[in-house]
């Protein structure tokens, strides 16, 4: 099903999006028709190009993040990656990249469909979202579409955009680490504390095999051993 760009409402310029994602459509016709929700369609049994573009992108989507994570965790083991993934490729983180990318503004909807209502505004624009890259990926292929991907993880602090739990709890990860590639455990040392009892500003340094591998801060000594933790990893090259 072809969608005219004269039924486009508002005269939207495709072009803009195309700056954004710093990507030119060889075909013009694959963008629209990722960006033509579902809900615009009254025959329901006809073709939705915008499911299949859907359907497409969802699956190039887990591949490019799985691809990453996987080099940029090295230690992390498959169900800790596996975690990272869900969050990264969830509704919620998706509908975020889409709003970053303005995308709302070049979205066909029915008229059944009001996103300045809320109503159903996550889902479509994380469905948008997949879909535009199911477009990018039959029209420039994998790598660009790993670009966009990419350009969008790394414009924001990963820390952000996954549950502490997952990475944040630094200790367990570089222990697992020391464990597993020097058969031994990491040693935290307190070297300083400063301030009043109830305003103590703790320093820790944490050793592994006799070797300093950074030092952390923190208002008690469990942050300021996380946060050790944490610059030891960055040494590492594990985070």
């Amino acid at each position: 099903m072809k969608v005219s760009r004269k039924r486009r409402p508002y005269n939207i310029k495709l072009t803009a999006l195309e700056t954004k994602i710093e990507y030119k459509f060889k075909n013009t016709e694959l963008l629209e028709r990722a960006l033509t929700h579902t809900s615009y369609f009254k025959q329901k049994s006809a073709i939705n190009h915008f499911q299949r573009l859907e359907f497409l992108g969802d699956s190039v989507l887990s591949l490019i993040v799985s691809d990453f994570l996987y080099k940029k965790f090295p230690f992390f083991s498959e169900g800790r990656l596996s975690k990272l993934k869900s969050t990264i490729i969830s509704q919620k983180v998706l509908a975020y990249f889409a709003k970053r990318l303005k995308l709302e503004k070049y979205i066909v909807l029915g008229k059944s469909v009001d996103l300045a209502k809320e109503r159903g505004k996550f889902s479509i624009l994380a469905d948008c979202m997949e879909s535009l890259l199911g477009a990018i990926y039959l029209d420039g292929g994998l790598k660009n579409c790993k670009r966009i991907v990419i350009n969008l993880i790394n414009n924001e602090n990963i820390d952000i955009l996954i549950d502490d739990s997952i990475i944040k709890n630094y200790k367990s990860f570089l222990q697992e680490i020391t464990q597993k590639k020097l058969n031994c455990l990491p040693n935290y040392k307190i070297s300083q504390e400063i301030g009043l009892d109830h305003q103590k500003k703790f320093f820790v340094n944490v050793i592994i095999k006799e070797k300093y591998y950074g030092q952390g801060t923190g208002k008690n000594k469990k942050e300021a051993e996380q946060n050790a933790a944490y610059n030891a990893l960055k040494k590492m090259k594990a985070i």
